[in-house]
This record gives structure tokens, C-alpha cells and sequence, in this order.
């Protein structure tokens, strides 16, 4: 059977990197994209509706057509982030896949199996035809689900040489190019493809 799968894509990179920005530009002329905001910057961009309740985001995963959702979730947010992906999930299920926006990870996440809602996300997702991109500043303290089943990995400057080890271990992207990345540059390394270097220009 043939499916319009999606991708799980890794951002890695510590704080000011430009994690988001580089992920804002690849999901630009997307025009589906439900977004996990908890630091309120997604809902600054042009395009993107703010939400913050668990009434409306749950009223707008219902809805088909075009639209760019940031959740800016204020309680709990390990509950509030489930929430989000039961959300983000039957929005693209049943109304045709989209993009997925996953920010600080390691906030919502653990080492451990990954929580409910995101696995299923993870797991089932893909074939639905949903895209996920999934960033985290540190991925030794985040979900290692995602990271397993990526189709990419997208790596900027780490803040620690324990991060740069973690990364090309799990990467297979070579340590000395992780630890040479200056602010806004990146690695960008697809399985069976050649490294692709890049900067972020302003």
C-alpha cells in the first residue's frame, strides 16, 4: 500500500544557535503547521494564529484547509504538551497531514520511552503524511524515539563537549565538524547522503 509518508527531522544546537530560525525557513511555504510555542515565539511569526486554550486548539485540530497554529501552553507543560500532540495527531490524521513543530524537548520529554501521546505521534504519524520537527538544545537529556527514527539531523553549535560526543555518536556525523561550528552555521546529514554544511544568513 502506498502512503504520502512524512519525515521526522532533528534540530540540535544550543540556545541562540538558530535552531528556529532555520526551521521557520524550511517550513515557510508550508501551509499546515501546528507548532508547540512554549517560549511564545512561533505565535510572533506572520501567518501563525496564537492559541492558549485546550478548547480552541482542540476545535482547530478539527478543521481541514490551511493553517499555522502556535500553542502557547502556561500550566503544567509536560500535561499540556500531550495534550498538544492528541491534537496535532487527529488534525493530521483526519484532515490530510501537515507539519508538526516540536520546540525544547528535553522540557517535555525524557531518556525514557516516549510519553504517550508524542510516541504515537512519532510511531504512526509518518504515514499519515505529518512532518516533525523536533528540537531540542540537548538531546542526551530528550526523548530518544524521535531521534532513532529520524530522517535527517540538522546540528548547530552544542554547548558542551559532552553534547558534541553525544551528538556524533548518534549521528555518525564526525566529532571535529560538530566541535568547528560557529554561531548560525549547521551540518545537515540525511542517511546514504553527503554531509551538507550551511550558515544562517540574515
Amino acid at each position: 500500500m502506498k502512503t504520502d509518508d512524512g519525515r521526522i527531522v532533528i534540530i540540535s544546537g544550543k540556545s541562540r544557535s538558530g535552531k528556529s530560525v532555520y526551521t521557520e525557513r524550511r517550513t515557510r511555504s508550508d501551509r499546515r503547521v501546528f507548532a508547540w510555542d512554549p517560549e511564545d515565539q512561533w505565535s510572533k511569526i506572520r501567518g501563525y494564529q496564537r492559541v492558549t486554550s485546550r478548547a480552541e486548539l482542540a476545535r482547530l485540530a478539527d478543521k481541514t484547509g490551511q493553517m499555522k497554529i502556535a500553542y502557547v501552553a502556561s500550566a503544567n507543560l509536560k500535561e499540556e504538551f500531550e495534550f498538544f500532540c492528541r491534537c496535532a495527531f487527529h488534525w493530521g490524521r483526519f484532515h490530510g497531514g501537515g507539519v508538526v513543530i516540536a520546540e525544547e524537548l528535553a522540557d517535555v520529554t525524557t531518556t525514557a520511552k516516549a510519553p504517550d501521546a508524542w510516541g504515537i505521534l512519532i510511531r504512526r504519524g509518518l504515514k499519515r503524511g505529518i512532518t516533525l520537527y523536533c528540537i531540542s538544545q540537548r538531546w542526551a537529556e530528550a526523548d530518544k524515539t524521535a531521534f532513532g527514527n529520524a530522517s535527517e539531523y540538522v546540528c548547530f553549535m552544542s554547548a558542551s563537549a559532552d553534547d558534541v560526543a553525544y551528538l556524533g555518536r548518534k549521528t555518525r556525523i564526525p566529532q571535529a565538524d560538530l566541535d568547528g561550528l560557529m554561531p548560525l552555521q549547521y551540518i545537515r546529514f540525511e542517511p546514504g547522503k553527503p554531509l551538507e554544511k550551511g550558515k544562517i544568513r540574515f
